[in-house]
């Protein structure tokens, strides 16, 4: 009968997707973990906001992507890479949710605190982000595109408070 573990991780050590081996707190496993995090949060957001959802979905794929090239898997897994058209379209819609509040906002029903948390999950990962940035292992839009998606979290959030 398969086993769902492995042991193979026992000493805290894990391999990328090209078979180097990692310490589980290398910032790329960090990092990776962080992207399955925001996730995560977004997936009740869509369960819990069908409007948005197919925008979201699409959201998803990217990150997929992104936490495909941070665990060195290039070539047949990257399909649909982060490119500057899709920080465009990001921007266009989060521009298309109307004009940002000029206050303190505070999300209070279940659809605004759970994209607050895809907010304040995207904000950590971005923090996790930067180190992989200025060292050159992270492609700048996929930089930029977390950047913004924060932004996103925020207008969807304040739409539903």
């Amino acid at each position: 009968m398969a086993k769902v573990y492995t042991t193979k991780g026992d000493a805290g050590m894990t391999k990328d997707y090209a078979g180097n081996p990692l310490h589980k707190d290398d910032i790329l496993i960090l990092a990776n973990g962080k992207i399955d995090f925001l996730q995560s949060a977004i997936d009740m957001s869509m369960f819990l906001d069908i409007e948005h959802a197919p925008f979201l979905q699409e959201v998803q794929k990217k990150l997929w992507q992104a936490s495909g090239e941070i665990a060195n898997c290039h070539g047949e897994c990257i399909i649909s890479p982060i490119t500057n058209e899709d920080l465009i379209k990001l921007e266009e819609y989060v521009d298309s949710l109307g004009e940002p509040p000029n206050r303190f906002v505070r999300f209070t029903n279940e659809k605004s605190i759970w994209f607050n948390e895809c907010r304040v999950r995207c904000r950590e990962l971005e923090t996790y982000l930067v180190k992989l940035l200025r060292d050159g292992k992270l492609r700048p839009e996929i930089y930029k595109y977390i950047n913004r998606l924060s932004s996103l979290f925020f207008m969807l959030g304040y739409r539903n408070s």
